[in-house]
Order: structure tokens, then sequence, then C-alpha cells
């Protein structure tokens, strides 16, 4: 039952970390590596003439944060992992 506790708080502290990605007049935030919170785009960057140019700025600092939160969760998790001994049962394989 510790185990599955450790895991529940772990997750929590994922979900809570936030990472942001700023480029072009648009600003991403993003939690955990799983979802974006906000967006945020500055009014003199809109060109309503050339809204692709906007959509690939968006898309391209979502992709960034959200692959920023993966690389934190990731070295989150290898940090807890080896404070639980964990790293070592899975070093060894589970078969």
């Amino acid at each position: 039952m510790e185990m599955r506790s450790q895991m529940k708080k772990m997750q929590k502290v994922l979900e809570a970390e936030q990472s942001e990605y700023a480029n072009g007049g648009v600003k991403v935030v993003t939690h955990g590596g799983i979802g974006i919170v906000s967006i945020a785009i500055e009014p003199e960057i809109v060109d309503i003439t050339d809204l692709k140019k906007l959509e690939r700025t968006i898309t391209d600092n979502a992709n960034k944060s959200l692959g920023i939160s993966k690389e934190k969760a990731a070295k989150f998790m290898q940090e807890k992992t080896k404070e639980l001994g964990l790293d070592k049962l899975l070093a060894g394989g589970l078969g």
C-alpha cells in the first residue's frame, strides 16, 4: 500500500509542475507533460491575413512546452524511482 501511496503523491507533484515556452508573441503553459494550461497571444502579432503563421507558432510553442514538461517529468520520475529503490528492480527486468 505504501508504494501505491508514493506513486499517487508523485503523480500529483507531476500534474502540478508547470512549464512554459514563449516565442513570436505566443506563450504556452503546460503541466506534467500531458496538457496545456494556457495560451497567451500578444494582440499586436495577430495578422488576420496570415493566420497560418500564428497557427504554426502556437503549435510549435505548444510542442516545445510539452517537451519541456515531459523532460522534467522524466527526470523527476528517475529521481523518485531511485529514492524508492525501484531503479535496481526496473534495471533487472520483471521477467
